[in-house]
């Protein structure tokens, strides 16, 4: 997901993502409100279509309704999957930022404080420095972000 190590940046798209989540969901809408129309033109068709043509006229109407419904799922999950790894890469950055700020607290001690520290293994950095709150996974149909980057 990009850098690990204290400070480093994750390499991650964080408006993109949330965009393109935003448009899968909408394209599903788009698909479901499509096919509300087609029912209606099949009900018609099919009232005046009868006997072998007409069954396999059904039959092709009932397996594009299960792809629709395929497609549709499909759609949704991978915004839902989108959002979830905008949600990870944000939890990431804000876990470097911090491990940053651990870092440079424990740089900034006295020389008296580091030999202590070297002498009994003290270093009390990490203490000092909050833990960032968990991201929450932004949800549909909009998507928002949930949260900023920690900044310290």
């Amino acid at each position: 997901m990009g850098d690990v190590k204290a400070g480093g940046r994750v390499q991650f798209d964080w408006d993109g993502s949330l965009e393109l989540a935003r448009k899968l969901w909408a394209l599903a809408d788009d698909l479901t409100d499509e096919d509300a129309g087609r029912e209606t033109q099949f009900d018609t068709a099919k009232a005046k279509w009868r006997g072998t043509y007409g069954e396999q006229f059904a039959d092709r109407r009932v397996t594009e309704r299960s792809s629709r419904t395929n497609v549709v799922t499909g759609l949704r999950d991978d915004a839902r999957a989108w959002a979830k790894a905008w949600a990870q890469a944000m939890d990431q950055q804000n876990k470097n930022n911090r491990a940053a700020e651990v870092e440079r607290v424990s740089d900034d001690r006295g020389l008296l404080e580091k030999g202590w520290d070297s002498t009994f293994g003290s270093d009390d950095s990490d203490d000092k420095v909050p833990m960032p709150e968990s991201v929450p996974i932004p949800t549909p149909p909009g998507f928002a972000p949930t949260a900023t980057e920690v900044t310290y």
